[in-house]
């Protein structure tokens, strides 16, 4: 079932101890808007945007209602033009949408559970909102999704049965193709639950792909054999390789993105501290601890924080980004060259409330879109969208 939702959209740019020049921080092609709601009592955890190639984004979040008898969030969908002024919204009694939106040939989707915690990929009219179809992936308690280059959909999942992570594969129909489940040897389904019920620890899972010269697979965060790991899989078999490992559920590589052959970049948090570790050679048949990376310390990000990482191509080269959120009430990217692995620009966005990054992607126009949530007041988080021109990524011209 699918409501109309209220939305009131407000533009602004908040900062601290000088005023801003909204014209000089965003530039004309560039927006910030955050999207708040009258209802004091519901909260929004924004958790995934898409660019639509009509233009335009859709973005989902999970909506926490503080009087409702289901403990687990419902999903919110929100369309907005391609200036980020919304063109419908749409709730739905999906429960706990998990991560990555899906975008494929004219609809758009994400996946969420029934209130039996059974796993339904849900099809979208991106035109209305309106459901088109659902398929059930025939797995429970879905934690985070990925498209990868084949068109082929991958969502982790938790079997309270086995207690293990399960990590399925989808063709373009939805249909399964394979599956396989990591033993975590121990019951963290409580730590699960409060992650997807938004009531406990916001853990980093994540899934993304790799090719190297020992094979081309996917990377999975989840836990595995008592410990948050970072799990490598073979592509065809889902056969563990290797894995990057830390202590329990306390650390956790908090984001990694794949640079080429066997260079990978990477963020984590271990003893009450964020690093990065902005290249290095990862050998995906082995486990290693994140702790013998050799990690720069990150000392103004928020404890544990949650990192974006992303390729940003532009026809000069190409950048990987780390984005993430400081103490200091700050959006804060990480710009580093792929080719020389140097740090050629950080760039901040300043708040007066707290804000958390969520989401980040790569536009049409080579700019860049981040989602994240802002808590109004300091106590009603909503969602903020913002856009970002590819001019404040590229070197200046001398």
């Amino acid at each position: 079932m699918n409501r109309l939702t209220p939305y009131i959209i407000l533009l602004s740019f908040l900062a601290t101890g000088c005023e801003i020049n909204q014209k000089e921080v965003l530039p004309e092609d560039g927006f910030l808007k955050i999207y708040n709601h009258p209802d004091e009592l519901l909260s929004y955890f924004p958790e995934s945007v898409v660019e639509l190639s009509e233009g335009g984004y859709i973005f989902v979040s999970a909506i926490k209602d503080e009087t409702s008898d289901i403990e687990y969030p419902y999903t919110s969908l929100v369309r907005t033009n391609a200036a980020g002024v919304v063109e419908w919204t749409m709730t739905y009694d999906w429960l706990a949408p998990s991560s990555k939106l899906i975008s494929h040939q004219g609809e758009v989707g994400f996946v969420a559970m029934d209130q039996q915690l059974n796993a339904y990929v849900v099809l979208i009219d991106p035109g209305n909102g309106e459901i088109t179809g659902q398929h059930d992936l025939e797995m429970t308690m879905p934690m985070a999704t990925y498209n990868d280059n084949g068109g082929n959909l991958i969502v982790l999942g938790y079997d309270f049965i086995s207690r293990s992570s399960w990590i399925s594969k989808y063709d373009r129909k939805y249909t399964l193709q394979r599956s396989t489940k990591l033993a975590i040897n121990t019951d963290l389904e409580l730590l699960i639950q409060r992650h997807l019920n938004k009531t406990g620890q916001d853990y980093p899972f994540y899934i993304g792909e790799y090719s190297t010269d020992a094979g081309t697979g996917y990377y999975v965060s989840c836990f595995y054999n008592y410990a948050l790991r970072t799990v490598f899989l073979d592509i065809s078999s889902l056969n563990a390789t290797g894995d990057l490992y830390s202590f329990q559920t306390d650390e956790a590589v908090s984001s990694l993105i794949h640079k080429s052959g066997s260079l990978f970049g990477i963020t984590g948090y271990y003893e009450g501290n964020n690093y990065i570790v902005p290249e290095t050679e990862i050998d995906v048949s082995a486990s290693q601890s994140i702790k013998d990376l050799p990690g720069e310390q990150l000392y103004e990000l928020t404890h544990q924080a949650r990192v974006i990482a992303a390729t940003l191509e532009t026809d000069l080269e190409d950048f990987s980004l780390f984005t993430s959120q400081t103490n200091g009430n700050a959006i804060v990217i990480y710009q580093y060259s792929m080719e020389s692995d140097s740090l050629v620009n950080t760039l901040y966005r300043n708040f007066d409330e707290r804000v958390e990054v969520v989401d980040m992607i790569q536009t049409a126009d080579h700019g860049i879109a981040i989602l994240a949530g802002i808590f109004i007041l300091g106590k009603y988080q909503r969602p903020v969208l913002i856009k970002l021109q590819e001019d404040l990524f590229l070197p200046e011209e001398e």
